[in-house]
C-alpha cells in the first residue's frame, strides 16, 4: 500500500465514516474501494495492470518541476 493524503469536504467525509461504519471498515478501505469500483479509473487500472514497468505512476511527482510534469505522457494519452 501507498500512503497518501486526500482533501475532502466534511460532507464527503461524513459520508464516507458512515459507508465505513456501516460496512465495517475504515474510511481509507471505502476510499480505496470507491475508486477502484470507480468506471472512470478502470481503464487506468488495466493499464497499470497491462504495463507494470512503464508510464507516469513510476515517476516521483515531488522530482519533477511544475513545468515538466505537463511534459510527462502516460500510455493512455498515446491512444
Amino acid at each position: 500500500m501507498i500512503k497518501t493524503t486526500v482533501s475532502m469536504t466534511p460532507e464527503l467525509y461524513t459520508a464516507l465514516t458512515r459507508s465505513a461504519l456501516n460496512g465495517g471498515t475504515s474510511v481509507s478501505r471505502e476510499i480505496e474501494t470507491h475508486l477502484r469500483e470507480s468506471t472512470f479509473l478502470q481503464k487506468y487500472i488495466k493499464e497499470v495492470r497491462a504495463e507494470p514497468g512503464v508510464g507516469a505512476h513510476l515517476v516521483n511527482p515531488r522530482t519533477l518541476r511544475a513545468k515538466s510534469k505537463s511534459a510527462v505522457v502516460t500510455a493512455s494519452a498515446l491512444e
